[in-house]
């Protein structure tokens, strides 16, 4: 214990030193670099995409033009330099931090200017072929390993909701998911200095590789003890300082609920520290882990004697102390209004995202949808379903049509399989011969939900319909349906359709894929894939008068996303889980709750 305590004690002090050296740079830095990202580089970068896809003749990206725009040449170039610009800028943050780290551990201090000058030089030689490779590991491996290693402005890749829940439904699948998770985060292990070797050594993406695990050899199992030691101890330290600050703020709310102006100061005053506070932390979070694995770098480089050029890699001209010392003034001065600027925008969006979710339409919250599950006893399409979702209180119901060989419409999708695994095709068989296999007529569902639950009804259409969509308006107008049901189509000209059939009836349009300006769509509701829903999107959304369907939301972080983002309606495969998060965040007696639970994760997370 002795020993381990000695190793933790040696290995925060080295780490220390390599942060502090040249500290006032690291965060001076940092604050640029996540200004410059958030409000220049990643806006800029997409303002430019949408005006190219514009002129190429591709204003809205969705589902139903994603095979036009990957077919063509120019928008995948365009796709290729947006990725590219990405990439590089979460590059150039790395190879900056390994330069000056390098400079630390060989006791020299560095200046800003010639710090950013040489991380983009080393940054930009992503630009030859042979290291295009390396934009993979940045921009997808570890980020999805949610590795701490990655760049503060690419620090996420996940899977949607609506592809885990099929991963998960599927043990074969959860197999093959948990063994490729396995082996991504063995590659971040193996190649974990490849970029110092890319960096400082200027060697190509695939010679940092085989140095990187190289030098690792013999050390696997020390290096992914200690980077999950150091960050599970950080994330440990930050639970128990948020823990204490929530006890105060939960304390201090008690107090003073019932004074509208003086809960308003506190969530300024109290909100603003809180914002200050993390968004220090998390400018230099990724710095933290660099400063870790730099330091196993140059250890284990000593110890198998590979000699490390000690040469400077930034020259600094010679000054007075006196000019030392002003520029250290300037730095200071810089630094901190560079993170104040940062803070008063995050403050920005924080306080408006409270006044905004904190209005009528958050206190009533969104409409709940119910959409099956792969992994529920319930049969999707049917009675059992739908009597389901009215029970656990959903607000809609996802139901999908089909036409049979004898016209009629049933709640089914076109091609459906048996316990015998055999695939029926509906419109090969009459609604009679459907109802052996437990599938009900559109007429049966719409009476059976009347005065109990909404429908969302999907129309996709296989081709082998004489006339789905005027049929389904028809049985929905004849069952006096029309008013508590919505027409979904991952097909936009049904929807084109339906409204020369109805132009009351009320339409969605359902995509996966929503960039550009998706809002000029003439429908009534966009039914989006939760990971294209950003709050730019649904304020132009709803600016046109229209709802936003968010799918599909399964997870708690997902669904209080969605319920911030002021989206419309909730697709989701967990009703009571999403009835429950919603309750939690609009009834009145968990204000408190609900206050407490905004500062410190909405602002922290």
């Amino acid at each position: 214990m002795k020993a381990f305590l000695a190793d933790v004690f040696q290995h925060g002090k080295v780490k220390f030193k390599l942060v502090q050296f040249n500290f006032l740079t690291l965060l001076l830095f940092e604050a640029i670099y996540t200004l410059v990202g958030t409000q220049i580089v990643y806006p800029g970068s997409l303002f430019l995409f949408d005006q190219v896809m514009n002129v190429l003749g591709f204003p809205i990206i969705s589902d139903a033009n994603i095979f036009q725009v990957f077919s063509n040449p120019l928008c995948l170039l365009t796709m290729l330099f947006f990725l590219l610009v990405l990439g590089f800028y979460g590059l150039f943050e790395l190879t900056t931090l390994i330069v000056l780290f390098n400079e630390s551990h060989f006791q020299r201090h560095v200046r800003l200017l010639p710090l950013c000058q040489k991380g983009f030089e080393r940054a930009l030689r992503i630009a030859k072929l042979r290291n295009f490779p390396l934009l993979i590991l940045v921009l997808i491996i570890i980020p999805f390993t949610e590795f701490s290693m990655a760049s503060s402005f690419i620090s996420e890749v996940s899977i949607p909701d609506f592809v885990m829940s099929h991963i998960l439904a599927s043990p074969m699948l959860s197999l093959i998911y948990f063994v490729v998770i396995v082996m991504l985060f063995l590659l971040v292990i193996f190649w974990i200095f490849s970029i110092h070797y890319f960096t400082l050594e200027d060697n190509n993406f695939f010679e940092a590789i085989k140095k990187s695990r190289a030098l690792l050899k013999g050390h696997f199992w020390h290096t992914t003890f200690w980077v999950a030691f150091w960050n599970t101890a950080i994330l440990l330290v930050l639970m128990l300082l948020l823990g204490l600050l929530e006890v105060v703020a939960y304390f201090v709310l008690t107090q003073i609920l019932e004074d509208t102006l003086a809960v308003s100061i506190f969530i300024g005053s109290f909100g603003f520290f809180v914002a200050a506070f993390f968004t220090t932390f998390q400018l230099i979070e990724t710095s933290i882990t660099f400063a870790l694995v730099s330091m196993f770098y140059y250890d284990y480089s000593q110890m198998a004697k590979i000699e490390i050029p000690s040469t400077a890699l930034i020259v600094n001209k010679n000054n007075s102390d006196e000019a030392v010392s002003e520029r250290k003034k300037l730095f200071i001065g810089v630094s901190m209004v560079s993170i104040f600027v940062i803070v008063v925008l995050n403050s920005y969006v924080i306080f408006t995202t409270f006044h905004e979710t904190f209005n009528s339409h958050f206190i009533e919250g969104p409409k709940i949808s119910a959409q099956n599950s792969p992994l529920s006893s319930t049969p999707e399409n049917t009675l059992a379903f739908l009597q389901q979702a009215i029970d656990e209180g959903a607000d809609y119901a996802e139901i999908d049509v089909a036409q049979s060989k004898d016209g009629v419409i049933v709640v089914s999708k076109p091609t459906i399989k048996k316990t015998t695994d055999q695939p029926i095709n509906v419109w090969e068989m009459t609604a009679d011969e459907l109802k052996n296999s437990n599938i009900p007529t559109l007429s049966e569902a719409l009476l059976f939900c009347q005065d109990k639950i909404k429908l969302s009804i999907q129309i996709n259409p296989s081709g082998n319909e004489s006339s789905l969509v005027a049929s389904t308006i028809a049985v929905i107008q004849q069952t006096n349906s029309s008013a508590w049901c919505i027409l979904a189509s991952l097909d936009y000209p049904s929807l084109e359709q339906a409204a020369r059939v109805d132009p009351q009836i009320r339409r969605a349009y359902v995509t996966g894929v929503a960039l550009g300006e998706i809002q000029t769509i003439p429908v009534d509701a966009l039914s989006i894939e939760a990971s294209f829903i950003t709050p730019k999107k649904v304020t132009a959304i709803h600016g046109e008068h229209k709802e936003v369907f968010a799918w599909t939301v399964n997870s708690e972080e997902s669904i209080t996303e969605m319920v911030h983002l002021g989206v419309d309606n909730l697709i989701t495969q967990d009703v009571s889980q999403a009835k429950k998060v919603i309750d939690q965040m609009t009834e009145p007696r968990e204000l408190i709750e609900q206050i407490n639970d905004f500062l410190f994760n909405d602002i922290v997370l």
